[in-house]
């Protein structure tokens, strides 16, 4: 893999390459990603390909921050050109590929976006970071961010929001504005949802939905649902932590008696597939642990406890005991 690696860093990977390497990344052990990522440490870099107001401009950036001097800026300069080299293959697999895209270079708007089964960490200028989970999209502001610090997103992540009390930091999603001045919570907003959902784990969030212009003050340990058809926002305390709600950073989606009817919808969302039941009781309860990156896995250990068959036909993948059967709705 080590061509398509170097192929990867100049940019000149095809499509079919491409896929090549994530798969590769992606059933890498964190052992050999580590052995990679020591075996390009000391490689020599070319920046020839780099363009020199590009170059300028990250000098005169560390050259404010670091001092005067030489000798620290030259350790610097070469430690970024190295980490550079290490990442850029390692973020493929383990964070996620992530399709950059300038769209408006005037107005400095940046978008990163993940695809399905992608995952990656974003750390925004004033330390905030946020994990993004698959078929998300994030856009904001780069040159603005410091004076004004909101984000559009649309999709599900997790956000640790550094605090400052004057530059309160703002998400515009679906029906609803986000607003917290430094806290940790999980937001769940895709566009094909019927609902928002918050939880929140620190600080304190408030929250305006755009339909009805109701604002309500989230506290920790709370959960907040937005309907998006009516304005409608309800809160409820949740006793779970953390880890149940963001159980998708590990690849997980986890259920506690949840209606069966729920489960595969929740699955479907996950794997962006249509699956129903035939003649399986969907208000049947299930409780466990399921995978977010194996569809087929999913699958075999529904249709072992359901006692049912899979198969999949134009329009759905479809549970059934019995073929005959009209789908259940």
């Amino acid at each position: 893999m080590n061509h398509i690696e170097q192929k990867y860093r100049q940019t000149s990977l095809t499509k079919e390459e491409l896929q090549r390497l994530r798969a590769h990344v992606n059933d890498a052990s964190d052992e050999t990603i580590a052995a990679g990522m020591q075996a390009h440490w000391q490689e020599d870099i070319d920046v020839s390909g780099v363009p020199e107001e590009a170059i300028a401009a990250i000098r005169q950036r560390l050259d404010a921050q670091i001092g005067s001097s030489s000798g620290l800026r030259h350790r610097a300069w070469t430690l970024i050109q190295r980490v550079a080299v290490v990442l850029l293959p390692i973020c493929l697999g383990a964070l996620g590929y992530v399709i950059y895209q300038q769209q408006t270079p005037s107005d400095g708007l940046l978008t990163i976006l993940t695809h399905q089964g992608e995952q990656v960490s974003v750390v925004f200028p004033d330390s905030t970071q946020a994990r993004m989970n698959q078929r998300s999209v994030l856009s904001y502001r780069v040159q603005a961010f410091m004076k004004q610090r909101e984000i559009a997103f649309q999709g599900e992540g997790f956000f640790d929001v550094r605090h400052d009390s004057t530059h309160p930091f703002v998400i515009h999603t679906s029906g609803m504005r986000v607003k917290v001045v430094g806290t940790k919570f999980n937001l769940s907003s895709y566009p094909d949802s019927p609902t928002a959902t918050l939880c929140l784990f620190e600080g304190s969030v408030w929250l305006h939905s755009d339909k009805t212009k109701e604002e309500i003050h989230l506290k920790p340990n709370q959960k907040c649902t937005l309907d998006k058809a009516t304005g409608r926002i309800k809160v409820v305390p949740f006793s779970e932590d953390a880890a149940y709600y963001t159980a998708w950073q590990r690849h997980e989606i986890v259920f506690r008696s949840t209606p069966l009817t729920q489960v595969v919808e929740e699955i479907g969302r996950v794997y962006g597939e249509n699956i129903r039941l035939l003649n399986i009781n969907g208000a049947d309860r299930f409780t466990g642990t399921l995978p977010s990156s194996n569809l087929n896995q999913c699958l075999v250990i529904l249709s072992k406890l359901y006692d049912c068959k899979v198969r999949r036909t134009d329009r759905a993948i479809v549970l059934a005991k019995e073929a005959d059967e009209k789908p259940s709705q």
